[in-house]
């Protein structure tokens, strides 16, 4: 009874004075809010990476000249890369074909930017893809019709072009682009097939590409272009065993000693994962330094009103205390009151930051999750805030001498 009863006294606070109530919850709310917020867009942010990474194949692995997450993860590693590594050739990939038995399929990619013209009609900014023959069977590229480029046109270096759903989509308005001719840069190519729409990815459209043989692409934009290997291992078992194998070939290919350091770069998914996992941990530090500011200074103002609560009910305490109240009863009703106020608070916050993660998930490209451990965590956190802050006028309140209390007024 004695819990229900504090309960009831707090609502009866919250109703009775509107702006003490705001000041003693703002803190609570804001930063309940704002844990809640971010988790839930951090959290849809990270589900959809995984699943996109998943979607791509978690089996498949890439060697390349830099890696170019070192500029984030490890900016003097990067530099020294530039400066020591060697361009990736197409010759590198022969000589890895019968060097990974764990790969079911290797491949080769160089992608660079050009404008593409069909007629009147122009796309600026598309992705052109340089690739090998193997490309279907290794990256997500569903064809919706003609055909995708084959080894005879990648060994003759044809003028041929497969597109990606946007840029049908806008050069061709609706019409069969198989067999049709459109200009990337300064060289004609014909159209022979269109992939499949591929959505986007946080708003960005994933359809805005061309793909060509790598054989012509290295003829038109350079050949000394430095090249990525694409691997994809027979099994998601196998690929450890696949990125060994394809790092031991690579280090005889480079003629490296053993103490020597790799001159290339291998990049598989883990990397992707791993490098989303460290900023968003950041994030979240950056997030509990400020929300903990934050709910101190809630809870700071959460005590203060307790206090004057206790000042403006000392006589009701007084009279308690003369009815037999024993100190523990005392304490615990202001508690309870401390507490409920308290997870009030939370409680608001929590249903304002789900709200303000919708909306932004609504206007914009970043989606969002409900975490149940977020709301539960939020409500632990608001408690225990509740009962730390709320001891010091609960004992302060337990410690009032009943005679003296009765003569307050």
């Amino acid at each position: 009874m004695l819990i229900f009863q504090g309960i009831k006294i707090a609502l009866n606070a919250l109703r009775g004075n509107k702006l003490r109530t705001f000041l003693t919850l703002l803190g609570n709310i804001v930063g309940t809010m704002s844990v809640i917020a971010v988790v839930s867009l951090i959290g849809g942010a990270d589900d959809y990476i995984k699943e996109e990474v998943a979607g791509e194949g978690s089996n498949v692995f890439s060697i390349e000249r830099i890696n170019f997450f070192e500029a984030i993860t490890d900016l003097d590693a990067f530099l020294e890369a530039i400066a020591r590594n060697k361009r990736i050739r197409l010759k590198d990939v022969d000589y890895l074909r019968d060097r990974i038995p764990s790969a079911s399929f290797i491949g080769a990619g160089v992608d660079t930017r050009e404008s593409v013209i069909r007629l009147d009609n122009s796309v600026d900014n598309i992705e052109i893809r340089g690739r090998s023959e193997d490309y279907p069977m290794i990256e997500k590229a569903d064809i919706l019709m003609g055909r995708h480029l084959s080894r005879i046109e990648e060994s003759r270096s044809s003028a041929v072009a497969v597109l990606g759903y946007d840029v049908y989509q806008r050069l061709f308005e609706g019409l069969d682009p198989v067999d049709r001719k459109i200009k990337i840069g300064r060289k004609h190519y014909r159209v022979i097939g269109v992939v499949k729409d591929m959505g986007t990815v946080f708003g960005e459209s994933r359809n805005r590409f061309i793909y060509i043989p790598i054989s012509t692409f290295l003829k038109e934009y350079g050949s000394r272009t430095s090249i990525e290997i694409k691997i994809k291992a027979e099994d998601i078992e196998l690929l450890q065993q696949a990125v060994d194998e394809a790092t031991m070939a690579m280090r005889i290919r480079h003629g490296l000693k053993p103490l020597e350091k790799n001159d290339f770069s291998v990049i598989t998914s883990e990397n992707l994962i791993s490098l989303w996992e460290k900023i968003s941990t950041n994030i979240f530090k950056a997030l509990i330094f400020i929300v903990s500011i934050s709910m101190v200074v809630g809870g700071v103002v959460l005590m203060n009103v307790m206090l004057v609560s206790v000042t403006e009910r000392t006589r009701e305490v007084g009279l308690r205390k003369a009815l037999g109240a024993r100190r523990s009863n005392i304490i615990w009703q202001f508690i309870v009151e401390a507490i409920t106020l308290s997870l009030v608070g939370g409680m608001i916050g929590i249903l304002i930051g789900f709200t303000i993660a919708a909306i932004i998930s609504m206007v914009s490209p970043l989606p969002y999750v409900i975490a149940p451990w977020s709301i539960v965590i939020g409500l632990v956190v608001t408690f225990l805030l509740g009962l730390i802050f709320g001891t010091y006028p609960a004992s302060k309140a337990a410690n009032l001498d009943p005679v003296v209390a009765l003569h307050h007024e």
